[in-house]
């Protein structure tokens, strides 16, 4: 019997859109036309994960770049002081409100995941899981 091709689906090679550059670390999602963006810019549609390495596709076509993006697993992410995250927040999905950082969710917001520990009030714990995550109506 022949096996069906699999991976892991932690690590998922992702094309990047035109005119985008993304930085190791940051976090990543789609826009409308399912190409990488950095999950804090406005086209952002669907949330994927943390970015593996740095990429430059300011000048290319979209697809023109792959980014390696990291999910199902838990990032330190820095706590929004506009809206912080509190212990009373554990367990509940937590939105994307700036590079890198997160926030309660909220109306309009891209959701980066469920809130999992505070790290001393100034960062969180968020688990990123397998299914991308969306905007939250």
């Amino acid at each position: 019997m022949k096996q069906t091709p699999y991976r892991e689906g932690i690590r998922i090679p992702m094309l990047v859109a035109t005119a985008v550059a993304i930085t190791e670390s940051q976090m990543v999602a789609t826009n409308s036309k399912g190409f990488a963006v950095p999950a804090h810019d406005a086209t952002a549609k669907l949330f994927f994960g943390r970015a593996e390495h740095d990429v430059d596709n300011t000048q290319g076509a979209d697809g023109a770049a792959y980014i390696a993006v990291t999910r199902n697993r838990h990032f330190m992410l820095a706590n929004d002081a506009a809206a912080p995250l509190t212990q009373a927040d554990i367990g509940k999905p937590v939105a994307i409100t700036g590079d890198g950082t997160v926030g309660k969710a909220t109306q309009g917001k891209l959701i980066a995941g469920t809130m999992m520990g505070l790290d001393g009030g100034t960062h969180v714990w968020v688990e990123v899981m397998g299914t991308p995550t969306g905007v939250m109506a």
